[in-house]
Formats: C-alpha cells, structure tokens, sequence
C-alpha cells in the first residue's frame, strides 16, 4: 500500500526536516525523487545517501525562472513529473502593529507566491497525462495555523490559510480544464524540525517550561515527527487517495480537536 512505484516526485525544502523525510518515504516507496533546496550541501548528501536516481537541485521557489529550470531538469533527468510537494516554508513571529512590509513580504514570497509558483509550473508538466493513467498529484504544506488563529504570528498564519484555500481551487481549476491532477493540503501541528527550534527559541520560555509544552500541547503529549507528516505526504502521493482532492489533511495529534 502507499506505493509510488516508478513515479517521479519533487520535493522543495527537501533537504532536511519534513520536505528530507518526505523524499526518504517517496524513494522507499519506489519514486524517483528530485530534492530542491537553497541548503545545498544537506540536500546533495541526503540525494547521495538516497541514491536510486535521486537528484538535488539548488532552488529559490520565489524565483520563477528556477522553478522552469528544476521543472525541466527533474522531467529531464528523471522522465517527467508525477508528484509536487511544495513543502518548502519559512516562519518568523510578528506582531501585526510592528511588522515591516519587508517581513510581509519576506514570510508571504516563499510561502504563498513559491507555492503559487510551484503549481504553476507543475500543471504545465502534469496536463497532458491520459485520462485514464494515474492521476498526477500536487500536495502543498499549509499548517494548523491555516486552521486556526495565533497570537504570535499572524502573517504566516495568513499565507498557511492562503495555502488552504489556494489549494481546494486549485483542484476544482484543473479537473474543469479536464487535467488528470489532483490537489490536496497537509495540515502539520508543532513538529520537530529547525522551524519548531527557531519558534521555541524566540518563545522565552525556559527549557523546563519548553518540555512542559511539548508534553501537554496535544492530547497524544508530544510533539509530531516528520515521520508522521511524511507519511500522510506519501498516502496522498499514492493511488490509496485516488479519490481524494481538494482535501485538507490535519496531522497534529489533536491539537486542533479542541
């Protein structure tokens, strides 16, 4: 089950964290896997130690040119495009009265143009598979954040929520343009990663209290794992969700049941 056998899949911000683990499922499963990054070093050891036609491709997703030159190289190199993740993000706290166009712009140009961009560019590879084929399949990382408010970062909650919706038309665009695509969001909750460090790290809370935190956040009393997002990532890759889009799907041990 799960399987993704001889697909081809790019992964953005795959060099670590959740995009990294998500490559590592997809290439478990039987893809190829093209990992794009602005970390090169970490992507080109993670597609080494990957191997099995794995690539790594240097990559700002708010620069439209890279996103036709990885499009091309990753149909290129690998024989075509079957599966976007367009994981790639960034967060920063901001409070709305003292927040800089600078940071707006900043937090919004790689979370909602890259993934803007990213979409764009991959319809283009994907339209003109048959009908009758397996349907390509775009995943976007949006947040719980696109779910619900926060106190301590409104603008990132405001792009993850713009992935959200951005997402559902996306899936109602291309199956009325008759393209064999389907569209669907990940919902991650606090997950370990360098994002959740740089979060905890500006919270001012001390080690004890950050312990605290993760242990009473969710009601499963811990922090995800990129494994838990990855595998919803790789289920939503698969044919197992073959009727499935325009979805959003929350992986955050319950925070957002309360």
């Amino acid at each position: 089950m799960n399987r993704v056998d001889g697909k081809v899949a790019l992964v953005t911000g795959g060099a670590r964290g959740i995009g990294g683990e998500a490559a590592r499922q997809l290439v478990q499963a039987g893809a190829k896997v093209a990992i794009t990054d602005l970390l090169e070093p970490e992507g080109e050891a993670l597609a080494a130690e990957l191997g099995n036609g794995t690539i790594f491709l240097q990559h700002d997703v708010t620069d439209e040119a890279a996103w036709a030159r990885v499009v091309g190289e990753t149909v290129g190199q690998l024989g075509g495009l079957d599966i976007l993740v367009n994981n790639a993000g960034v967060w920063e706290r901001s409070v709305i009265e003292e927040a800089s166009v600078e940071q707006f712009d900043r937090i919004c140009g790689v979370n909602l143009k890259g993934v803007f961009l990213g979409t764009k560019h991959a319809i283009n590879a994907m339209k003109s598979r048959p009908a009758d084929a397996d349907s390509a399949s775009i995943i976007n990382l949006s947040s719980t954040a696109g779910l619900v408010g926060s106190s301590t970062s409104a603008i990132y909650s405001m792009t993850k929520g713009g992935v959200r919706l951005f997402t559902k038309s996306t899936a109602i665009e291309v199956r009325a343009r008759g393209y064999n695509i389907r569209c669907n969001s990940v919902h991650p909750g606090a997950t370990e990663s360098a994002m959740q460090d740089d979060i905890l790290a500006t919270s001012n809370m001390t080690a004890a209290e950050i312990e605290t935190h993760k242990a009473t956040r969710t009601p499963m009393g811990r922090f995800g794992k990129p494994l838990d997002i990855a595998q919803a990532i790789l289920f939503l890759a698969s044919n197992d969700s073959a009727w499935m889009t325009g979805s959003e799907m929350v992986v955050d041990g319950g925070y957002t049941a309360r």
